[in-house]
């Protein structure tokens, strides 16, 4: 930011500089120094120019009368960048540069086509006249072209519900396994009106459609309560995802969708093991009892690895309504594929995971640093005691392949680790490594929000 604020006084600077020399005047270009790069030959170069003026923002509406004829530019993204440095300099209607933006998608650019597309989604509410081509723009040929598309109609929300069929058209794209989350994303943030849509697939001959639907559902949550009946019809379809699907979503949707509880309880049984995992949280979130965290116990016994780490997370999940397995989880502290997995488990749990203690803070001595860092943030979640704990969280910022881990950890900790304030300030200062001081920064924001402020921490 402080490179683009010097580029906009450099751009004063020239404007005025020969201002008050009479010999000069006639001669003085009525054009800031700075502004010619506007029509420079090279387009990367107008580009960069357009680009610094728009984060510049309100500063730089000196630059308005080039910009606007920088809308003519012959270079499609150049032209969309300036559509985006107006926008975000002066809003004018949006009537005024939507013509441009609307042309950018019809031009045989793909990365010209994709550039105007998060420019429409900045007119938020205001770009529902571009909603047709940008479902239009769905059918694009190139990858990014759909991906932007998909992701502009999410950011401009409930406004492009119109788009909601053409999303869920997506499930039939080629690539639409790339582009799923994002589709489900969009869809999601469509809301709530579009549920009967979604509702509708659940029992569409796509598995692809049928899945992104329901997650879209559990994404909208408490208020797709429209969508419970379909969601029990599809829980009984042959497709084991699709059964997995609907019941995350009647989970997400929680105490609403209580009149689904017994078909959720049915699924305990199922012959899927994930199915049975994803039946026993849904329940414990839609009833809101702590009766349900038996069913995952049994799995923790299960002779498959990855269906005894999700059983772990579904109990992690659950917190203290999950105690009752703590001895289950004491067991797997000894299972070398589920170790740390088992440490994360029994600290979500919290105090009620108490009697863990003599067994778990063997790990504060474990050979494996990562081991001693999540056993040291366990310990804390339990006992809300910091003494053990810290010392070895704030060590772990000196390792190459632990410190940003320690970071985290440390501003999940919040005020409690105050004490180690001082060091994370110290490397947020001095360390070179952007992507630390970014683990730091947010550290640092968590524990002290108002020394967050004086840093200058966004």
């Amino acid at each position: 930011m402080l490179r683009n604020l010097c580029f906009g006084i450099a751009l004063f600077v020239a404007f005025d500089a020969d201002a008050g020399d009479p010999k000069k005047k006639k001669s003085t270009p009525t054009q800031p120094e700075g502004l010619k790069a506007l029509q420079h030959p090279d387009a990367k170069v107008r580009y960069r120019a357009t680009q610094t003026l728009a984060n510049l923002g309100p500063t730089a509406k000196f630059a308005l009368p080039e910009l606007r004829e920088t809308l003519k530019d012959k270079n499609v993204q150049v032209r969309v960048k300036a559509v985006e440095a107006i926008w975000r300099i002066d809003p004018p209607p949006v009537s005024s540069l939507m013509p441009t933006l609307l042309a950018a998608l019809k031009d045989p650019d793909a990365n010209g086509r994709a550039a105007a597309l998060p420019v429409i989604a900045l007119f938020g509410t205001k770009a529902k006249p571009a909603v047709p081509a940008l479902i239009e723009a769905l059918k694009d040929a190139k990858l990014n072209v759909k991906m932007s598309a998909i992701t502009a109609i999410g950011e401009i929300g409930p406004t492009a519900k119109a788009a909601a069929l053409a999303l869920l058209d997506m499930a039939d794209d080629k690539e639409f396994f790339l582009l799923e989350p994002f589709v489900g994303a969009a869809l999601a943030n469509l809301g709530a009106t579009i549920v009967p849509n979604l509702a509708e697939s659940l029992s569409n001959k796509s598995a692809d459609r049928r899945q992104v639907a329901a997650y879209a559902i559990g994404a909208i949550g408490p208020s797709a309560t429209a969508a419970i009946g379909d969601l029990v019809k599809a829980m009984g379809h042959a497709d084991s995802a699709t059964r997995r699907g609907v019941i995350v979503a009647l989970g997400k949707i929680g105490p609403s969708a209580r009149s689904s509880l017994p078909a959720i309880t049915e699924r305990l049984g199922d012959n899927d093991v994930p199915v049975r995992i994803e039946a026993a949280l849904a329940a414990w979130r839609v009833s809101g009892k702590d009766d349900y965290s038996s069913h995952l116990v049994i799995i923790l016994a299960h002779k498959s690895p990855e269906y005894r780490d999700a059983a772990c997370q579904a109990l992690a999940t659950m917190k203290a309504a999950a105690k009752g397995a703590v001895n289950p989880l004491v067991g797997l502290l000894n299972d070398k594929e589920l170790h740390v997995r088992a440490i994360t488990t029994l600290g979500a749990i919290g105090p009620d995971a108490k009697l863990a203690l003599p067994d778990l803070t063997k790990g504060l001595n474990d050979k494996d640093a990562e081991v001693q860092l999540w056993t040291a943030y366990a310990v804390w979640q339990i006992t809300g005691d910091t003494k053990e704990s810290l010392p070895i969280i704030e060590q772990a910022l000196a390792s190459e392949s632990l410190y940003r881990l320690a970071a985290h950890l440390l501003g999940e900790m919040g005020v409690a680790a105050q004490p180690a304030l001082r060091t994370l300030i110290a490397i947020y200062r001095e360390d070179d490594d952007a992507r630390f001081r970014q683990a730091v920064g947010a550290a640092i924001k968590k524990i002290d929000p108002q020394m967050g402020m004086k840093l200058g921490i966004r």
